[in-house]
């Protein structure tokens, strides 16, 4: 008897499908570097939350975005196609009706669909991207102080309340996809006191983590001292720190409310930021290593816990794989793949890479978009300027942090990876024109670190050196 139960054990263990999640949520903490994560290896603890969810699923090490900043990286996101197929490359593009996003997809699918995002970028009706949406709240980044100045404090407890109301409203006979999105890792940094004490040394400068300001400093190619640096770079922990302890209120709540263990959770970003790696300030203007990885992290029925997936991957991706994993088909085609079979122990196709879409870089004194381009194959990774013409080439294996620009000495691979970029721009779509930023939305923008204007507390800093 002993034999035939092992026996008919074995054949339904042969049998067993592999669980599939009810709902799905899909997380975007803005500018979000993984190397600043303790799961990914950072010294301090700042994500005792995230460490936890990567325990529980898969943590993805290899992570590339589709652009250096928020607009187009997450019009790929949750669309999954490239930039060059949706065509949102700046703040006079807009996401066309005729694109399927994610969410539409899931509406035709069945499912209640809900988003509570943080930023203008996402959130600004023009630019679109609230296609699909049932239920969409856009949670402004911005005040105004007592003296008329827009600032951006953390709001990303206001933007999970919207996303727990929507929730805690909803048809709870019919599964749902919620997106949400946190911008409190983004400049300004305005970490509370707690966290600012556990994380930031004593500083004295004048350095002070508002957006407008390193904006300035990166107009006026000044450089920094290692002081300033490193209070910028502490306060980008403790950001995370404190994104990190809203997601553990969060992932309890989900819990309280019988979500959690029946619910797809993905976490990832949109970009990076800088901290003068190459010379530069926030993000937007380059594609090198530190504006590009971004952290993936998957979990929920079906994704096995504890597993790490070195093999490269990117941003375009996490709408097919979302798909997939709901059990829901689109109706148009996808430059992503479904990226299941790397967690469950199969291989994914060679693939080659692609970034683009830069903005705020500056021309003969004036700001220009989308002259940058990034293409990458293997460990392979060449960067490519439209209006100099100068490329450089890295080996990312051997040279992660990209100091050594092999392009004079290996001319060939340049030129063929080159020729793979020029093919894919060749197909590359007109974006859908809109109007410019009004002058309010302008000087929104501004205030974001997405324009040149600056007030007069930020001319000259003292502390900044050539």
């Amino acid at each position: 008897m002993a034999l035939l139960g092992l026996f008919l054990s074995s054949l339904a263990a042969c049998g067993k499908t592999e669980p599939r999640p009810r709902n799905a949520i899909l997380i975007s903490i803005d500018t979000l570097r993984p190397d600043f994560l303790s799961c990914y290896g950072h010294p301090r603890e700042t994500s005792p939350a995230l460490d936890a969810l990567a325990a529980r699923g898969v943590r993805f090490t290899d992570v590339t975005a589709a652009a250096p900043w928020t607009l187009p990286s997450h019009a790929t996101m949750l669309t999954g196609l490239y930039p060059r197929s949706h065509g949102v490359k700046s703040h006079e593009t807009r996401l066309s009706a005729s694109i399927e996003t994610l969410a539409e997809a899931l509406v035709a699918g069945g499912f209640q669909t809900f988003a509570a995002v943080n930023t203008h970028n996402i959130g600004a009706p023009q630019f679109q991207l609230q296609q699909g949406f049932e239920r969409f709240e856009y949670v402004s980044e911005t005040h105004k102080d007592a003296k008329g100045r827009i600032q951006t404090p953390n709001t990303g407890p206001e933007a999970v309340a919207a996303a727990q109301k929507f929730l805690g409203a909803r048809q709870r006979e019919k599964p749902f996809f919620l997106f949400l999105h946190l911008y409190d890792a983004h400049t300004d940094f305005t970490p509370k006191k707690e966290w600012k004490e556990t994380f930031v040394e004593p500083y004295s400068g004048k350095i002070t983590g508002r957006s407008q300001q390193l904006h300035g400093i990166r107009n006026r190619n000044e450089r920094l001292d290692e002081g300033s640096l490193r209070f910028l770079r502490q306060m980008y922990e403790a950001e995370i720190r404190q994104v990190d302890e809203l997601l553990a209120d969060f992932f309890a709540w989900l819990r309280s409310e019988g979500l959690y263990d029946q619910t797809l959770i993905v976490v990832t970003s949109d970009h990076g930021e800088e901290f003068e790696e190459h010379g530069g300030l926030l993000h937007g203007r380059s594609e090198y290593q530190e504006v590009m990885h971004v952290p993936l992290i998957v979990c929920g029925p079906g994704v096995p816990a504890g597993r790490v997936v070195e093999t490269a991957v990117h941003g375009v991706d996490v709408t097919p794989t979302i798909l997939a994993a709901l059990g829901v088909r689109s109706k148009q085609a996808h430059d992503g793949l479904d990226l299941a079979p790397a967690w469950r122990g199969g291989t994914l196709p060679a693939r080659t890479f692609f970034g683009e879409a830069d903005h705020n870089n500056m021309v003969n004194g004036k700001e220009v978009s989308d002259i940058k381009k990034m293409v990458r194959r293997g460990n392979e990774k060449l960067l490519y300027d439209t209006h100099t013409r100068e490329s450089e080439l890295f080996d990312l294996d051997g040279d992660p942090l990209e100091k050594n620009n092999l392009a004079a000495a290996q001319p060939a691979r340049a030129t063929e990876l080159l020729a793979e970029l020029e093919r894919y721009l060749a197909t590359s779509v007109r974006g859908e024109s809109i109007a410019p930023p009004t002058e309010s939305e302008q000087s929104l923008l501004d205030a974001l670190g997405y324009g040149g204007g600056l007030d007069d507390e930020d001319q000259g800093t003292g502390d900044a050196r050539q």
